[in-house]
């Protein structure tokens, strides 16, 4: 772990406010009068120790500054699969022409529109996901921690997580874009990756604990999914060696699903109105429920 330097120690100490990439338990112990941090990541687990759970500190985090470019992403990746690109990737490589690949009786291009994107996770994140995806005409089916959840925009359908297993049946793209807690933690091992229709493509842009890996390549190299677009890792930077680098239809990006021009834009944006919220005593934006994780 990183060692916080003594400036900065000794600069918390008398700070309310601190905004920061998270916060560690170091810096925490030495703000004996902090009542609002802010994380510029989306995740908040690594800051949730037990002294800022036990405390009254109020924590935020900046997880809309990323729904724009994380829900491209998911477009992109969508469009990738449904258009045949990974089979003209890989047969570039070979110096083929993958014409009967890409046409001919059996071939795995398909249209986006009337396909069926299940969105496991259903925050800002996976509501900006599934505005774009309704608006290129995909079903839509919103994935919330609860189950009997209202439809909200950008869906046509919820489920909870009793019906998750027929979610991943029907639809033929399944998005993860939840926080991993002790609840999503593996929450895509080899039984969930075997409900999947053989035509699904998985696409993970939240945490790489929530996908078996194992299980994820056993299912690819058997032809159990289509592919996976992967954008975070158990690993990270993912090894050399690692079995998901050696399958043409894995997407690989290096956790940049997220890295947009206008990041510090809507950032300050979001900081600035919540310094006015704060000193008001209004409601803040991105209030992080410390029990539940996110």
């Amino acid at each position: 772990s990183r060692t916080v330097p003594e400036a900065v120690l000794e600069a918390i100490g008398t700070a309310e406010i601190y905004f920061g990439w998270g916060i560690s338990r170091d810096l925490f112990l030495a703000a004996g009068r902090l009542r609002w941090a802010h994380s510029g990541a989306a995740g908040a687990r690594a800051s949730l120790f037990d002294e800022m759970l036990d405390s009254q500190v109020i924590f935020t985090n900046s997880a809309g500054v990323y729904a724009e470019p994380l829900a491209e992403w998911t477009i992109a990746s969508m469009a990738y699969f449904a258009r045949g690109l990974d089979v003209a990737v890989s047969a570039r490589a070979d110096d083929g022409w993958p014409y009967d690949g890409m046409a001919a009786h059996g071939h795995p291009l398909r249209e986006l529109r009337g396909s069926t994107v299940a969105v496991v996770g259903y925050g800002g994140i996976g509501r900006a996901i599934g505005m774009k995806a309704m608006a290129l005409g995909m079903n839509v089916l919103a994935g919330f921690s609860r189950d009997g959840a209202p439809v909200p925009p950008g869906a046509t359908d919820t489920f909870g997580p009793r019906d998750l297993d027929a979610a991943l049946a029907e639809s033929h793209y399944v998005v993860l874009s939840l926080p991993e807690t002790t609840a999503t933690r593996g929450l895509i091992g080899a039984e969930e990756l075997g409900r999947m229709r053989p035509d699904a493509v998985l696409m993970n842009l939240s945490r790489g604990g929530i996908v078996d890996e194992d299980a994820l390549v056993d299912a690819i190299r058997s032809g159990g999914i289509r592919g996976a677009a992967l954008d975070v890792f158990r690993e990270e930077p993912l090894p050399a060696d690692s079995p998901l680098r050696d399958l043409d239809n894995v997407l690989i990006t290096p956790h940049a699903g997220s890295v947009s021009p206008r990041f510090w834009e809507r950032q300050t944006d979001l900081m600035v109105e919540n310094v006015g919220h704060y000193l008001c005593g209004g409601r803040m934006r991105n209030v992080v429920d410390k029990v539940r994780g996110y």
